[in-house]
């Protein structure tokens, strides 16, 4: 990117060196002052110093001064000579032979003034050099105007290519008489040639049937043509698009430019590339007259301005997206006075949360200071911004216009420069009531969880205790904060850690059971592992002790009581059945009639004793079972559940291919069932029950399914609740995962799932 100093520097180097000029001065309108921004002299770099125009000693004022007031070139010959401004005192001073003075011109508008002079002889600035030279300033407007612009929006694009590139050969000897001068301006036709062709700009040449008969080398390059591809071709048939993308049609324009480019010296519009890409160009426009005064050609020079346009979109883009932002955002955006807090700016977000209609009822009229229930609030967060810059999530109590009372949440920033505070304001009323809601619903969870007698924990997946709202002698309140690792062995800390990450996964509850060595006694727990939010789990832990105690005590009753069946009725027949045998071999010989006898006691004895043991292990194995596999045993169960409950439809279903599963866990399955459907018959009231057994390859699911009055499943007391629980313990014993779902009006589910 070319900086304006560049530019100026560069422009007046080229002049210079390609108008016979010694010296030379650029003037431009700066804040409505005409001011002197660069000195320049053939071999000495240029002064970039700028002085207003009546500071300057270097120029003759009163040639500027006719210059700005008239907006014509003006050219003297002999400027000593001149009357009109022999009594200069620069040029009395000076002695000025040659002089040149051309007004700079943006649309019509005075931009800056161009002066040149030469002491070496008198008319240097030939007049048919006049009209290149105004096609050059015309594009030195565009020029400096765009390094400008360029300037203005240094932070938006770094990316605006350079404006005027002159590439010039500097004359090496001063020009002493009129031969050497005439071999200078030789010399400067021949470098305004070479600048035509070498300007970072696109010049072309056409006639005024649009045909093009010259472009130079930038032009060829910009627009991706080869130069026998454009020469001879018109306008239209090239780079004049039939409409912009914007929707305008330019031909018609073009076709008026032909026929009067006076009408036209400047515009800007999109022009096509060989490639279809478009680009944007600003152009200026120069007639070229014959000796009759007729249009023969047309002199064009364009910029691309293409990245200058896109940084003026985007910013329109961004612009009216931070309004939308702002107009529309659901949190109040606000600027106020610091001093006295007038508000500045709002938006309607702001405006609603006061209580106002529009913003235009509070900006420049309010004061937000009136607004604060506690003004010192306000005060208190001015000081932390004044040391910090900025306030964030700030909470203070507002007043709306009605003296209604909410919670506001601030961000602010000041900016101490322009004595104004800036920032966000949302309405948190609503949680902080429920901040409020939460503390008393966490003291009355406390006041419950503290009535609970079982000991009860809040654990994470990385098994560290989070809060123990009431421990046991392993573990208490100064526990929390440790890992399980830290409080147990290691084997037991990773069995509890995948309970509790088993939970966390499967967002179901789990019970599990194990025993603890406390005080030199083994205590049997029973943990209930609920899934709570931020992977963390409930732990809640039962002594089952007494329960574990009593089991194994009916456990050895029951092998006792059994012992004693067996003694009494299997040993028994079998025993008589062993002396019948002796007896019978006795009397084998001797009395056919008497060993028949004992054969016939000894068949008795045989099938009461097969009696006795059937009885015996029907006590063990569930007699619908002896039949047949699981799906036939719930066949027949199905059958007599249906022949019981006449009112109810009851649907049994299998899928999948059936396998065989362990005895242990069809006798346990079957007894789920039949815990099931004598609960949905007793207590659910419902029209319809669904068994359903579903065969995987990697899996068994067994399902049972009602659309009866549900119940809550946490709201069971645990003396109502044997079944379930007894449900619980049978799937845990065969290593099942079971699942209850129920609400009140919504029927019960019951899954379980076994691993195969």
């Amino acid at each position: 990117m070319i900086h304006l100093d560049q530019l100026i520097a560069t422009l007046m180097q080229v002049v210079i060196e390609n108008t016979g000029a010694e010296t030379g001065a650029l003037v431009l309108l700066e804040e409505a002052q005409l001011t002197v921004v660069a000195q320049c002299s053939r071999n000495k770099p240029c002064d970039l110093e700028k002085l207003a125009l009546t500071d300057c000693a270097t120029i003759p004022v009163s040639v500027i001064r006719a210059v700005e007031r008239t907006q014509k070139t003006l050219v003297l010959e002999d400027a000593v000579s001149e009357p009109s401004f022999s009594t200069d005192p620069y040029i009395q001073r000076q002695q000025t032979r040659s002089l040149l003075c051309m007004p700079i011109l943006q649309q019509s508008q005075l931009i800056g003034i161009l002066y040149l002079e030469s002491n070496l002889s008198t008319g240097v600035f030939a007049r048919d050099r006049l009209q290149v030279l105004k096609l050059l300033m015309a594009q030195a407007a565009i020029s400096l105007e765009n390094a400008r612009f360029c300037e203005q929006l240094e932070d938006y694009t770094k990316t605006l290519e350079r404006k005027v590139e002159a590439q010039t050969q500097a004359l090496q000897q001063e020009i002493i008489d009129r031969e050497r001068t005439e071999a200078a301006l030789r010399q400067s036709e021949a470098n305004y040639r070479n600048l035509l062709q070498t300007a970072n700009s696109v010049i072309i040449r056409y006639d005024p049937q649009g045909r093009i008969h010259y472009i130079n080398d930038y032009g060829i390059k910009l627009l991706g043509y080869e130069e026998d591809q454009i020469l001879g071709r018109t306008l239209f048939e090239t780079i004049i698009p039939e409409v912009e993308l914007s929707g305008r049609d330019v031909r018609p324009m073009i076709h008026d430019l032909l026929r009067h480019p006076q009408s036209y010296p400047q515009g800007e519009g999109e022009n096509l590339c060989r490639d279809g890409r478009r680009v944007w160009m600003a152009w200026s426009n120069q007639a070229i007259f014959n000796d009759q005064g007729d249009v023969v050609e047309i002199l064009s020079v364009g910029n691309d301005t293409t990245q200058r346009r896109q940084a003026e979109e985007a910013l329109q883009r961004s612009e009216a997206k931070f309004r939308n932002i702002f107009e529309n955002s659901q949190v109040g955006i606000y600027r106020t006075r610091t001093g006295d807090g007038l508000i500045l700016n709002a938006n309607q977000r702001f405006a609603d949360l006061f209580g106002f209609d529009s913003p235009q009822e509070m900006i420049g009229i309010e004061h937000t200071i009136g607004y604060w229930v506690d003004p010192s609030d306000r005060q208190q967060g001015i000081e932390v911004m004044k040391r910090e810059g900025e306030v964030r999530s700030y909470e203070a109590q507002m007043r709306k216009r009605d003296g209604t009372v909410f919670w506001g949440l601030f961000s602010s920033y000041l900016n101490a420069a322009e004595d104004y505070i800036e920032g966000v304001i949302a309405d948190i009323s609503d949680r902080k009531q429920a901040e409020v809601a939460l503390q008393a619903s966490e003291a009355e969870l406390r006041a419950l969880f503290s009535a609970i007698p079982d000991p009860l924990c809040i654990i994470n997946t990385e098994g560290r205790l989070l809060c123990t709202i009431k421990g046991t002698s392993s573990y208490g309140e100064e526990c929390t904060g440790k890992t399980l690792h830290q409080l147990y062995a290691k084997e037991q800390a990773d069995e509890f850690l995948s309970y509790i990450q088993q939970s966390v996964r499967t967002q179901q509850v789990l019970t599990v059971e194990y025993s603890d060595w406390i005080a030199g006694r083994e205590i049997w727990f029973s943990a209930r592992i609920a899934p709570i939010q931020h992977e963390q789990v409930i732990w809640l832990a039962r002594d089952i002790t007494p329960q574990k105690q009593a089991e194994a005590t009916s456990i050895l009753e029951e092998r006792n009581r059994m012992a004693r069946e067996i003694h009494d009725t299997l040993a028994q027949a079998f025993t008589g059945i062993l002396a019948q045998v002796g007896a019978a071999n006795q009397v084998l010989t001797d009395d056919v009639e008497a060993t028949q006898a004992h054969l016939d006691l000894i068949k008795e004895l045989a099938r009461t004793g097969l009696t006795e043991a059937r009885r015996s292990v029907a006590a063990l194995r569930p007699q619908l079972l002896e039949e047949g596999s699981l799906q036939s045993a719930l066949h027949r169960l199905v059958a007599q559940t249906r022949s019981a409950a006449m009112d109810t439809t009851l649907y049994y279903e299998i899928e999948g291919a059936v396998y065989s599963l362990p005895t242990e866990v069809e006798n346990n399955l079957l007894r789920i069932v039949q815990e099931a459907l004598t609960n949905v018959i007793k207590h659910a009231n419902a029209d319809e029950i669904r068994v359903e057994l579903i065969y995987e390859h990697d899996q068994f699911c067994l399902r049972v399914k009602d659309n009866g009055q549900g119940f809550g499943v946490g709201s069971i007391p645990s003396s109502e609740g044997f079944g379930l629980l007894g449900m619980s313990e049978r799937a845990e014993r065969i290593g099942a995962q079971l699942t209850i779902r129920s609400q009140p009006g919504r029927g019960t589910e019951i899954v379980v799932v076994v691993g195969v």
